[in-house]
């Protein structure tokens, strides 16, 4: 058992999500990060997709009632066992009693913890993840709690104490155009590339809020609109441009279909990075052509691969 002493602001259960039930008004839920998600669980012998403890903003503490190996991958969020500073994508052994506490990242939002083994949980309509709108999946369909406690599956897995980690793509967002006019018009789409936005505080896991950085005080008028259109399906990445002129980019736990104009959709390569974005935060975005964006996911791909050949090659060779 893993129990919950702190939850701190969002303790929740994720997987890679749940595909294939979207034209039931299913949500896709998952790890924001799931690049991150994928390295921890590697880090501990688990499949890429088993189900881990997603920690957004920190501030919680948990203990193991067990010895397992488990590892953190993410934001660094100073994490301690028994006062042992616990690095991000390292692997480490935890013994019975121990507390795993986490204070806060000024640089990303999100950590993930994977134990090896994974967590004992009956997956829902083929996922682990906790859709907490809909209240089903992870352990009771909603964020943890104090005092609860997470069950984890035996492992002969053997603490290596080795590390790996992903390199991070900097730069702007990459997107594809929505080539759907929807009464947008060229100089409103323009307007949006060309800008510098700042997460909103008030982003969650259905969707990041953009505003306007100050310097670009006028630009909330420029793209401002009186538009509506038929429901249209959207899907994490999907660019939305409310009547407010504030953009909104869909994540994980987003509907399946929405009334708002589009503006385009991110690369899935790029899904992770937006993931780890606070309040607060600059960001910038770029069109891509449809080559361009085939060519920016086979690279991504291409890093998963040979993280995935090294991890391999590791395990085999200790």
């Amino acid at each position: 058992m893993l129990t919950i002493i702190k939850p701190g602001p969002q303790l929740t259960i994720q997987d890679l999500g749940r595909f294939g039930h979207r034209h039931l008004g299913v949500s896709q839920c998952g790890a924001l990060d799931s690049d991150a998600l994928r390295v921890a669980n590697l880090l501990v012998g688990n499949n890429e997709d088993a189900a881990a403890l997603e920690i957004t903003l920190g501030m919680a503490k948990l203990r193991f009632e067990r010895p397992c190996c488990f590892a953190l991958s993410g934001a660094d969020m100073s994490a301690n066992l028994n006062g042992r500073r616990i690095e991000t994508g390292w692997c480490y052994r935890a013994e019975a009693g121990q507390t795993l506490t986490f204070a806060s990242s000024s640089l990303n939002l999100r950590c993930y913890l994977a134990i090896s083994g994974g967590f004992a949980l009956e997956p829902v309509l083929g996922s682990c993840s906790t859709d907490c709108m809909a209240g089903f999946g992870g352990l009771d369909g909603h964020a943890l709690k104090e005092g609860q406690q997470v069950a984890f599956a035996t492992s002969k897995f053997e603490w290596l104490n080795w590390g790996a980690k992903l390199p991070r793509r900097q730069g702007p967002i990459h997107y594809i155009a929505e080539p759907r006019e929807f009464g947008l018009a060229a100089k409103l789409k323009l307007a949006f590339s060309e800008a510098t936005w700042q997460v909103s505080a008030q982003s969650n896991r259905m969707g990041l809020r953009l505003q306007a950085e100050p310097t670009s005080a006028d630009l909330d008028e420029s793209i401002s609109h009186a538009l509506s259109i038929k429901s249209t399906a959207v899907a994490p990445g999907s660019i939305q441009l409310p009547p407010s002129g504030e953009p909104i980019v869909l994540l994980n736990d987003c509907q399946t279909t929405g009334g708002y104009p589009l503006l385009g959709q991110v690369l899935a390569a790029d899904l992770p990075r937006l993931g780890q974005l606070r309040g607060g935060h600059s960001v910038t975005f770029t069109p891509v052509t449809l080559a361009q964006a085939r060519q920016l996911n086979q690279q991504h791909q291409n890093e998963l691969n040979r993280l995935r050949l090294a991890m391999r090659y590791r395990r085999e060779s200790s």
